[in-house]
């Protein structure tokens, strides 16, 4: 697997678009509801780069296998050195390890940024035991669970948050 991170182009960018898209009209690990187009995505791209924080795309054989980034955790002074992190994986490549991959190179990124002392997920559904699992075997540890704050195709979703001191 081979990581880019900066410069990104447009075929990258809309590759990660579409497996963004699949985890927002097929799971409920991402609470959004409508898909994101393709201006949108590039906004959020180049806010992550603005701030100089990590947006990590993980190639092999020319397929992208997944995305991974770090925005803010919320916009209060207060919070300025804990981040909010996503993982994507590619579905085609789901438990290949691929995502425990990306996981590893963006807290090895976010170590290089002193900005960054804290690392939150807020991972969609208590039942979503797969990225809970990732999580925990990177150092991350389980901080409580909010029951059913998010609503998204009828449904009451949990989030569950994990956190990593760095």
């Amino acid at each position: 697997m081979i990581f880019l991170y900066n410069h990104l182009n447009r075929q990258h960018l809309n590759s990660a678009l579409n497996i963004y898209n699949h985890y927002i009209s097929n799971s409920f690990s991402n609470f959004e509801e409508k898909r994101l187009t393709s201006q949108a995505f590039n906004n959020l791209y180049k806010n992550i780069k603005k701030n100089k924080l990590p947006f990590i795309i993980g190639i092999k054989n020319k397929d992208i296998l997944g995305l991974a980034y770090v925005n803010k955790f919320r916009e209060k002074s207060g919070y300025r050195y804990t981040y909010e992190h996503s993982i994507y994986v590619n579905p085609e490549f789901v438990k290949q390890k691929y995502g425990t991959r990306l996981l590893k190179e963006l807290i090895n990124q976010c170590k290089k940024n002193k900005k960054i002392k804290n690392l939150i997920a807020v991972i969609g559904g208590s039942d979503n035991i797969g990225s809970i699992k990732i999580h925990e075997k990177n150092g991350f540890k389980h901080i409580g669970t909010l029951r059913k704050v998010g609503f998204k195709k009828n449904k009451w979703i949990d989030s569950v948050y994990m956190q990593k001191i760095l």
